[in-house]
């Protein structure tokens, strides 16, 4: 099943970033090594994010500088010792698999992961319970053997969401993408004018 939960304001350097400079972040993969665990981490500053951009990031994120990598002067990766991440220990300890993980506008954390079955979920629920943790169940779903997009159109429509086409204004135009995804222009609009009417019709359907 597909369970997508809000976690409310987890993590204080996240949520520092998102009201204090209106960032995105997203968390790509949480994991744990021999230093402990770690998480892999996009953030994008609107604007120019200038020389305070690393030297913030560095100290927000008590990342090491060999773990921050500048994409830009407003969008960075960086590796983020996440030992303190209470949550991030109790996610690793049971059977879920990270599908994405965004900011909102208040530092809250939206997950979305893919769980084997209704015990594993009840587990984990109640064991953040347990811990304490401030959370939402925003949805949850079995998933169908069909999908109603086709892979292709999957990975045109969550490229283009994180490159920022559907924002307002866009932060990559249908030129843009093209050349991104190596589609030519008019297939592209083809592909993303099909996945949106199966996308659309499919919520609809569930109203």
């Amino acid at each position: 099943m597909e369970v997508e939960i809000e976690f409310k304001a987890p993590v204080e350097w996240i949520r520092s970033l998102v009201q204090k400079h209106s960032a995105r972040i997203k968390i790509r993969d949480i994991r744990r090594s021999q230093e402990g665990i770690k998480d892999l981490v996009e953030i994008f500053v609107p604007g120019n994010g200038g020389e305070w951009f690393p030297t913030e990031l560095l100290k927000q994120t008590e990342s090491e500088e060999g773990h921050l990598t500048m994409v830009d002067d407003n969008h960075a990766t960086a590796i983020v010792n996440a030992g303190r991440c209470s949550i991030c220990s109790t996610i690793l300890n049971w059977d879920l698999f990270l599908v994405e993980a965004h900011t909102n506008d208040s530092g809250d954390i939206i997950m979305r992961w893919l769980v084997p079955d209704e015990p594993t979920l009840s587990g984990f629920l109640g064991r953040l319970e347990e811990d304490g943790v401030r959370f939402e169940l925003i949805r949850k779903r079995n998933l169908s053997k069909k999908g109603e997009i086709t892979a292709r159109q999957e990975y045109v429509v969550k490229t283009a969401l994180d490159l920022g086409f559907f924002d307002y204004p866009k932060k990559v135009n249908l030129e843009g993408l093209s050349k991104r995804l190596n589609v030519s222009y008019v297939t592209l609009a083809e592909i993303l004018r099909r996945a949106e009417k199966n996308i659309i019709s499919s919520y609809f359907k569930e109203k």
